[in-house]
């Protein structure tokens, strides 16, 4: 996972053994075997990572590797079967540190800091971890497609679905008013396609899209909302992947765009194709 580009995810998010911070901390040791951690701290140098291997008996090392070795599934498999951790020692664990006020002056400045530059007038956040994703969320949330594309429409980081993690950035661009000259939603025969498939509306995903910077937990919300299982989400793909001009107004409007583009790219049939080389070329 690419830590410069979105956050790790949610110290509250349970999603790996219903611990507290160590769904957050996997991400963590993924960008750090992949030098991807940007400013994030990982394991004996992040308090929450300390507090977590402490509580599982299992160092950074271990973990970082075991992270490399195996999915989220199989991992939790491997955290509950290598440490002594018991149900009422996750709960405590868990009520303690979702509680857990700032403990001292240098950790309540940096909330009111937080708080007066990404949500002025809110008195809803008051522990250290809301702190924590409030930080993660105003860093990320904002994307600007003025000096750079969005991702491919191939990458499928978001649900492993064809052009989500593409929407998803231009979701957050529109928000953010910083699209340029892309489209969004119903303004993008893509998006369209794919809003349909997943039966979401486009104000609904950029909602989503907004409050979850980080592509797995958008992916989670994506899964929820949608319903499809992976042998819908892999024809989706591949039909996407393949889609070309259908009619002959739009086999004129793809012939001008790629004479537009790059009239020596007679190879290119799809749009995707067609999306990845305008891409490449705008922003060279």
């Amino acid at each position: 996972m690419d830590l410069t580009r979105q956050p790790p995810r949610r110290p509250s998010n349970l999603s790996l053994a219903g611990i507290v911070g160590a769904a957050r901390m996997t991400d963590k040791a993924r960008a750090h075997n992949n030098g991807t951690m940007g400013e994030y701290l990982y394991g004996d140098d992040s308090g929450l990572d300390a507090k977590v291997l402490g509580l599982l008996g299992i160092s950074a090392a271990d973990f970082a590797k075991a992270a490399d070795d195996h999915d989220d599934e199989a991992l939790q498999a491997w955290v509950l079967e290598n440490s002594s951790v018991t149900q009422t020692d996750i709960d405590e664990f868990n009520e303690r540190e979702l509680s857990l006020e700032p403990p001292n002056e240098e950790y309540r400045q940096r909330l009111r800091d937080r708080l007066a530059k990404y949500a002025p007038g809110r008195t809803d956040i008051t522990t250290v971890l809301q702190s924590v994703e409030l930080d993660d969320w105003g860093e990320f949330w904002q994307v600007d497609l003025t000096g750079g594309p969005p991702r491919s429409p191939h990458d499928k980081d978001v649900a492993g679905c064809h052009g989500v993690a593409r929407m998803a950035d231009k979701a957050r661009a529109a928000q953010s008013g910083k699209i340029g000259e892309y489209k969004y939603g119903e303004d993008s025969g893509q998006d369209r396609r794919i809003l349909e498939f997943l039966g979401v509306s486009e104000a609904d995903f950029q909602e989503a899209a907004v409050n979850n910077p980080n592509d797995v937990e958008i992916g989670d919300w994506v899964r929820e909302q949608s319903g499809k299982g992976a042998d819908e989400i892999a024809e989706f793909n591949e039909r996407m992947a393949n889609w070309g001009p259908e009619d002959e107004s739009s086999r004129a409007y793809f012939e001008q765009r790629r004479q537009e583009i790059d009239p020596t790219r007679t190879d290119i049939k799809t749009w995707a194709d067609l999306q990845d080389v305008d891409d490449k070329l705008s922003f060279e």
